[in-house]
């Protein structure tokens, strides 16, 4: 379909938002390729590393933190207990919530996968300078906290 004269045409190479999108494409590529090899997926991957973020969030927490919907999170919890890499407990406050903690196992999965995750950048990482990286992570901090989350 040609454009009219009329219809503007949107140039993608500079268009941040698809920019962006691609950039994050390439790092989620690059992360499933490392951790395939220790027999994860990328959701089970970032519900791994979310949780060894911060040790006892609940499925509900990791959904809020991660680009992840509930039925995602939940397949990618299960499998992560049966591959006994995350354990849950039952809330004391909440009895229907659980809380989720990383094995023995699944501490040693994520000290092993996440210098190599950190690595499989490095090449990007030098591209920026220390002040530049934190300018960056601001800036995308405030694009995504002026965007409302549609899930």
């Amino acid at each position: 379909m040609k454009n009219s004269p009329q219809t503007p045409v949107l140039k993608l190479d500079g268009y941040w938002p698809y920019q962006v999108t691609v950039l994050a494409d390439r790092i989620a590529r690059r992360t499933s390729s490392i951790v395939k090899s220790h027999r994860l997926n990328l959701s089970q991957w970032r519900v791994l590393a979310a949780i060894a973020e911060e040790p006892g969030r609940t499925s509900v927490d990791v959904v809020t933190v991660t680009p992840m919907d509930k039925g995602i999170v939940s397949r990618a919890t299960k499998a992560l207990i049966e591959m006994n890499l995350v354990r849950k407990e039952a809330s004391q406050q909440d009895g229907r919530a659980s809380h989720l903690f990383l094995t023995h196992d699944g501490e040693s999965t994520y000290a092993e996968v996440m210098p190599k995750i950190i690595d499989g950048l490095a090449n990007a990482r030098t591209l920026l300078s220390a002040s530049e990286a934190k300018d960056l992570t601001s800036m995308l901090t405030h694009l995504k906290d002026a965007l409302p989350d549609l899930r």
